[in-house]
Formats: C-alpha cells, structure tokens, sequence
C-alpha cells in the first residue's frame, strides 16, 4: 500500500518572527502578531495533513 500523498507545501515550514529582540511595547507587539501568523499557519497546516492521511486510500 503506497503512503498517501501530502502536498509539498504543507510540508514547509511557516515564518513566525525573525527579527531582533524586541525593544519596545510596538516591537513586542509585533513580534507577537507575526508569531500568531506563524502559528495559525502551521496549525493550518498540520490540519490539512490530518486530512490527507485520514482520506480512504480508493482502490482500482
């Protein structure tokens, strides 16, 4: 039985915050935005993958 396949693109990773250590209330508050971004993304994800590997594998 062949695995399911899992688009590639679910499979890369999502950018939460790259930048320097926040040094202000804007910073932080910045930062945490972009990690919630990052978060939603890969949770987003990890939802698709659920999906696919939960499909019936059709059999010809």
């Amino acid at each position: 039985m062949p695995p399911p396949q899992v688009p590639a693109d679910l499979l890369q990773p999502c950018a939460g915050y790259t930048g320097p250590v926040p040094q202000s209330e804007g910073q932080i508050s910045d930062a945490l935005i972009a990690e919630a971004r990052g978060r939603t993304c890969a949770n987003g994800r990890l939802a698709a993958v659920a999906e696919v590997l939960a499909l019936p594998i059709l059999e010809d």
